[in-house]
Formats: structure tokens, C-alpha cells, sequence
């Protein structure tokens, strides 16, 4: 019986305890955030991030149960997109967690390119460092570096946002430098509008120097500092950031002819990385003109990248079930739609849909021989701006802001430039062996009156200047600045340059504007691609010779550009031929 009664109040006793312990764990539902009592007004940042799902919380940390202004406030973060703060914040599990990993990795975040490019042309070393490595402060800092923390550092993702006025303080900022639409300050009701119809001025704050794609686009070329055009007696009021003066060249087609925006082309992974650390921006580019004008489609999938991006847009129709088309690396094109034997570009500001003209490679001037290695840009793009000589004055005794440290410290820099021309770029070969445009990057640095080194460098990019029309046969085959050779007379194998490089003062015996001489011998550094390269002797030959056959040949359909090779080969043994007669008609 004792034993009986024992089990028994054993089992009374382990069935309160199991009682007593879901009662510790029973909870009521969470309590709500306390934030909207002071802020109850405030606008939704964007339809996928409603308050009232999000609360605020989730984004802005702080102590969401407060109502004391001062507890609630502490550690809360105002910029959530910060990249400092992104991994608790548009980073956390379940938000975004693999695109904050991306993004942290991609060009724009890391300046990669800019200071492997830095260190390899002024200090000769060959190593990868990207902005958080100065943040750390653990490497040895030489001019290169020092040069590019208070010259350059203002403008990447890590930079905190607004810690300046101006546009200086609207670069950077993370996530929020392109999602979010920029705002006054402070907030009061409307929260800060987030969009992946990301507006190409969120582009252009920072994309306005160095290659400038960001002003030739829309047509602006940064001219001389000389204010010309002269209103009355001032100075043009047509006025850049930093004060620089510009004057107004043809857009670009896809935004002069179809009001195309940034985001129209370049694609999530080239914006926010795709995962992988490259050292240039090449790597991270991979939206190609091909991609549009002969496009490979493939079906888009339910459930897929394309969909989803398609959803988060709201203006580009749903992809699902139709074919679209995908770049070299595979990432969905979705607002590029083939519709039937149609096909369809869908502006992803408004959805307004374009007809696409594919590439007609039947055409001569697209497969014609010879012009086989020609990029597009080398033909479309008619202008794109060339920055001769620009001078880097070191001053010790200067004081100037350090964009990585945060504060003033002493060693300073002051920039001039030589000239600025827009006309006519030189072509060479890329990285990739295609002809293609290249821009001078021309540094010499100075401290005080003395020289301490000179870099003449050529880089080839994308200007963004396309135009429907190409540049003429004349352009590339009798101009000597095209050539490489810079501005001058070319007679027979003579040149004679119109800028006198003995007398610039530079310490150079070649043209500022020059790329290569008569003899195919490179005489600018290409960056940040040594395998990139101007013409060599054979080839300056080869376009030449074409040059002098096109008073009369002017035609891509003509029948003697078919076997070039052959053609010459023919002329110099047919002596009867009427090209002899004309030659005779202006040699006697």
C-alpha cells in the first residue's frame, strides 16, 4: 500500500513539474514594438518592406520596448544598408544574407582595381589590397597609397553616407548608395524610398571621373577650365561637381534615341558581384552589345532569377514561359523578351517596351575581312575624352582630409592637367585582341619643383558614346592620331607630330597624344592590362595601305576588299590596271 501511495505521489509531483516548465515556456504573443508610438506616421520604405510587417526593429536595431527616447535610440543604427552594420541588418537570416556577401566582395566596394593599378604603375608592386585592408591600417603607406586616401577613398561602399554636404556626401552609404532614393534631411514622416528601378543620378554622383562614362553618356564632356563658351563677360555657367566646366556632345543612341537608364543594360551581378573578388573591373563587367543585338535565348523558369527580378521590378512584364535572353555568364536578361520572330526591350524605369534591331552580319561592314577583330565601340563610339598630361603636386606641409582615417592630417595633393580633347580616340588592341578605343591616363608627380617619377599610361574602355552612325573609312585608315601616331602629317614613312614634345617641358621626346611610333614601337604603358597593346608595325602597314586605295574604293561592297591581299597582290602585277592610270595622272 506505502508503495503504491509513493508511485503515486511521485507521479502527481513529475506531472506539476512538466506543468510548471510549459508554463515558463508558454508566451503570449510578442510584444510590439514600441518605435511607432513616436513614429506612427511614417511612410513605408517600399511595397516589399511594409512597417507593418517589418516594424522597424529588424533594420534600425535600437531597443524596440522603450518609449525613453534616449534607451530606445541607443545602438541604433540611422543608415541599416551601412556595410559596418549590413550583416545584422539587410544581412540577417532570412533578409539577404548572400547578396551583403556579394556585395562586399564586388569592385565597387572594394576598389580593387584602383589601388593593384596604383601600387603596380608608382611603387612597382604587384599585390592585392582592397579599402578594409587601409581600414585595418596594417600596410606600409608610400605615395600610392597615400594618394589614393585623400584623393580617391571618397568614393566606395563602405563610405559612411551624408558625412559630408554635396554630392561628396551622397557617395557610398552601402546597399542604400543606388536603392535608395536620395532625400532631404532629417526625416520627419517619409521614410527614404528603397527601388531596384535604381535612377542613373544614384550612378553618376560617383561615375562622373576618372573614365567619366557617367557624363559622355548623356552627352556632357568635361572640357578645359578656361569657362569658354563666354556668356557676355563671364564665365559659362554650365558647371559640373567640383566646379568644372562642360560642354554639351551627341548621348549616347540608347539614351538620346530610347531615354535608356544605367540599369536598362548592367545587370544585378555586375552591380552587386556575383560572389567572386576580381582584381579589375573587367571581371565583374559582362554585359556585352551581343548580348542585345545577337542574342541567345533560352525559356524562362518558374522560380528561377529571371521571375523573381521581374516581380521586385513591377514595370517589366513577367518573363515565365516566354524566351529571354542570358549573357556570357548566365545571368537572365529578363527585361529582353522574345516575342514570336519579335524582340523586345522593356525599359525597367517605366516597362515601356522598345523593338531591338538585331545585328544584319550579312552586311558587309560587319563581316567584311579584316574587320573581324574590330570591337563595336571601335566603329560607333565617334567621341571620347582623352586627359593629356595631368599633373599630382605632392606637398608635405600641406593638411588635407584622409576619406579612410576620417580626419585631417598633413600631406597634401593638388591636381592640374595639360589639355582635354574629346575627338577622334586612338585604337590599339585589348586585353581581349580585339581593335579597340584607348584613353591616355598620363601622371606626373611632383614635389615642389621636382619631378619624382612620370607615368604615360593608354587604357582601353567602353566610352558610352554609341552612335548609330560609324566612324568613316578615312577615320581609322588615313588618321594618324587613330593610328596611334598622335596629331601630325604622315608622308610616306615620315611623321611629323604637331605637338613638340621638346619644348613641353616634360622631360619626353615623343607627343603627349602619342601611343606608338612610325615603327610599331609602343611608347605608353598600357593599364591595367600589359597584354593590351597599340598597333604594331605590320599592322599600321596593313591599315595604311587600305588608306591609299580609298579615294577610289570607297565602298565596303566593293569587290577588291573581298581578298585584300589578293587585290594588292593583282595591282602590283597588272600595271594597266586604271588605279596606275590615276597614280601616273598625280606623280608626273
Amino acid at each position: 500500500m506505502k508503495e503504491k501511495v509513493a508511485i503515486f505521489l511521485i507521479l502527481i509531483l513529475v506531472l506539476f513539474l512538466i506543468y510548471k516548465e510549459k508554463q515558463r515556456h508558454i508566451t503570449g504573443p510578442p510584444p510590439k514594438e514600441r518605435c511607432l508610438f513616436c513614429h506612427k506616421d511614417i511612410t513605408d520604405p517600399d511595397t516589399s518592406h511594409p512597417i507593418s510587417a517589418f516594424g522597424c526593429y529588424k533594420c534600425h536595431l535600437g531597443n524596440p520596448f522603450s518609449l525613453d527616447k534616449k534607451r530606445a535610440h541607443f545602438t541604433m543604427v540611422k543608415n541599416p544598408a551601412d556595410l559596418s552594420v549590413a550583416n545584422r541588418t539587410c544581412g540577417r537570416a532570412g533578409c539577404h544574407p548572400d547578396i551583403v556577401s556579394r556585395v562586399k566582395k564586388s569592385i565597387m566596394a572594394t576598389n580593387k582595381g584602383i589601388l593593384k593599378t596604383l601600387l603596380y604603375l608608382w611603387e612597382g608592386k604587384d599585390i592585392d589590397i582592397d579599402v578594409t585592408s587601409l581600414f585595418l591600417g596594417n600596410i606600409r603607406k608610400g605615395l600610392a597609397l597615400g594618394h589614393y586616401m585623400k584623393m580617391c577613398g571618397g568614393c566606395h561602399l563602405w563610405k559612411r553616407r551624408w558625412d559630408f554636404p554635396g554630392e561628396i556626401g551622397r557617395r557610398g552609404g552601402g546597399c542604400s548608395d543606388c536603392h535608395i532614393i536620395d532625400y532631404l534631411r532629417p526625416i520627419k514622416k517619409e521614410h527614404p524610398k528603397m527601388t531596384t528601378r535604381i535612377p542613373s543620378e544614384n550612378c553618376t554622383k560617383c561615375h562622373n571621373r576618372s573614365a567619366r562614362i557617367g557624363l559622355s553618356y548623356f552627352g556632357k564632356f568635361e572640357s578645359e577650365g578656361y569657362g569658354t563658351p563666354y556668356r557676355g563677360r563671364w564665365l559659362n555657367t554650365r558647371r559640373l561637381s567640383g566646379n568644372r566646366f562642360f560642354i554639351n556632345l551627341p548621348a549616347d543612341i540608347h539614351y538620346k534615341k530610347a531615354n535608356m537608364e544605367c540599369i536598362d543594360c548592367h545587370t544585378e551581378k555586375e552591380l552587386m558581384g556575383d560572389g567572386n573578388d576580381y582584381a579589375h573591373l573587367k571581371g565583374q563587367i559582362e554585359i556585352s552589345c551581343n548580348d542585345c543585338h545577337l542574342p541567345k535565348f533560352k525559356e524562362a523558369k518558374r522560380g528561377r532569377l529571371a521571375e523573381k527580378l521581374a516581380f521586385l521590378n513591377k514595370k517589366v512584364p513577367n518573363p515565365v514561359g516566354k524566351e529571354i535572353a542570358f549573357t556570357k555568364k548566365g545571368t537572365p536578361i529578363y527585361n529582353l523578351q522574345k516575342e514570336g520572330k519579335e524582340i523586345f526591350f522593356y525599359r525597367k524605369m517605366d516597362g515601356k517596351s522598345i523593338k531591338i534591331t538585331k545585328f544584319l552580319k550579312e552586311k558587309p561592314y560587319h563581316n567584311m575581312n579584316g574587320h573581324g577583330r574590330l570591337s563595336c565601340q571601335a566603329c560607333h563610339s565617334l567621341w571620347m575624352p582623352q586627359c593629356y598630361g595631368c599633373h599630382d603636386e605632392y606637398i608635405k606641409d600641406k593638411y588635407q582630409y584622409n576619406w579612410i582615417k576620417g580626419e585631417i592630417g598633413l600631406g597634401g595633393w593638388k591636381e592640374r592637367r595639360s589639355y582635354i580633347r574629346f575627338l577622334r580616340p586612338p585604337l590599339g588592341i585589348d586585353s581581349s585582341g580585339k581593335v579597340s578605343l584607348f584613353s591616355p591616363c598620363q601622371v606626373f608627380v611632383y614635389e615642389k619643383d621636382k619631378v619624382l617619377f612620370k607615368i604615360l599610361t593608354m587604357t582601353s574602355f567602353d566610352p558610352h558614346t554609341t552612335q548609330r552612325s560609324s566612324r568613316g573609312c578615312l577615320d581609322c585608315h588615313g588618321d594618324t592620331k587613330t593610328l596611334g601616331l598622335g596629331e601630325g602629317i604622315l608622308y610616306r614613312s615620315k611623321f611629323r607630330p604637331t605637338y613638340d614634345a621638346n619644348r613641353s617641358g616634360l622631360g619626353i621626346d615623343f607627343p603627349l597624344d602619342a601611343f606608338v611610333n612610325i615603327k610599331g614601337e609602343a611608347l605608353q604603358i598600357t593599364s591595367p592590362y600589359p597584354s593590351a597593346r597599340p598597333f604594331n608595325r605590320e599592322e599600321i602597314e596593313t591599315i595604311r595601305r587600305v588608306n591609299r586605295c580609298l579615294p577610289c574604293h570607297s565602298l565596303y561592297e566593293d569587290k577588291i576588299y573581298k581578298d585584300f591581299k589578293e587585290s594588292i597582290k593583282r595591282f602590283m602585277k597588272e600595271k594597266g590596271l586604271p588605279c596606275w592610270k590615276v597614280i601616273r595622272r598625280y606623280t608626273r
